[in-house]
């Protein structure tokens, strides 16, 4: 993955976009939420340049595999749209709700115009940051940035069968987990409060049962690449399956 400054940026290709990058240690598939508290002077900055235009920025994570590029940590080339609601302040701090939307995928970085730095608990201004770069790199940022390109929508249609028996196994792990708890099994109405969060077997609700059940990585990585339906239903069943053969292995080594 090429990076650039911003002195170099390449002349972007057709359906090319250059977008701030958050780097967070998980993922945000489409259609989740997640609450966000910002405290550092390069992401402070980032909200404001996408606040006022309510533009989106992306959410990645760090790619261990990867060695660094200028002192960077490289993100993983896939990511998620996020829309940002609730916007606060609190103090230093400012909070917000963020929403995942599209799926992206990185092409080249384009480096802050800064070096990565760790500071203590007082953090310096934006403003006192922005002078130091400001003469070098007029159209620098203290963030990430990528020039990404959208990722087509998930194809294909979801199988009635297949969506009734996934959500099956997903009632079946819920009843385990509760059976563990020493939970009133009949009390809790497992079947109705499923059906209920998952009424309509469309893409809508694929993604948000990926969001409940797609905890690793490496699941997350492989459902934001997806190019069809088929996958994310596969992915979501095998990992349901391996919960549940955890969870029950974890029950006999108790008895």
């Amino acid at each position: 993955m090429e990076i650039f400054n911003s002195k170099n940026i390449p002349e972007l290709k057709k359906d090319e976009i250059i977008i701030p990058l958050f780097t967070l240690d998980t993922f945000l598939l489409p259609g989740d939420q997640m609450m966000m508290r910002v405290f550092e002077p390069r992401y402070k900055q980032m909200l404001d340049d996408i606040v006022l235009d309510d533009l989106p920025y992306g959410h990645v994570i760090t790619n261990p595999s990867m060695p660094e590029l200028n002192e960077l940590f490289v993100p993983f080339d896939v990511g998620t749209l996020v829309k940002i609601n609730d916007f606060q302040e609190h103090g230093s701090n400012l909070l917000y709700l963020a929403n995942g939307g599209r799926r992206f995928r990185i092409n080249s970085l384009i480096e802050p115009a800064l070096k990565p730095e760790c500071f203590d608990s007082v953090f310096p201004s934006v403003d006192d940051l922005v002078g130091e770069y400001i003469e070098d790199f007029p159209a620098g940022k203290l963030y990430l940035r990528g020039i990404v390109e959208l990722i087509p929508e998930l194809v294909g249609e979801i199988d009635i069968a297949r969506w009734d028996y996934i959500l099956s196994l997903w009632k079946s792990y819920i009843e385990i987990i509760a059976q563990i708890n020493q939970m009133d099994v009949n009390d809790l109405d497992i079947d109705e409060e499923v059906n209920n969060m998952f009424p309509i077997p469309d893409v809508k609700s694929l993604w948000k049962l990926a969001a409940l059940i797609l905890d690793s990585v490496e699941s997350q990585i492989l459902s934001l690449n997806a190019e069809k339906i088929e996958e994310i239903c596969s992915l979501i069943e095998s990992n349901i399956q391996n919960k549940i053969a955890t969870v029950r292995l974890f029950r006999q080594s108790n008895e």
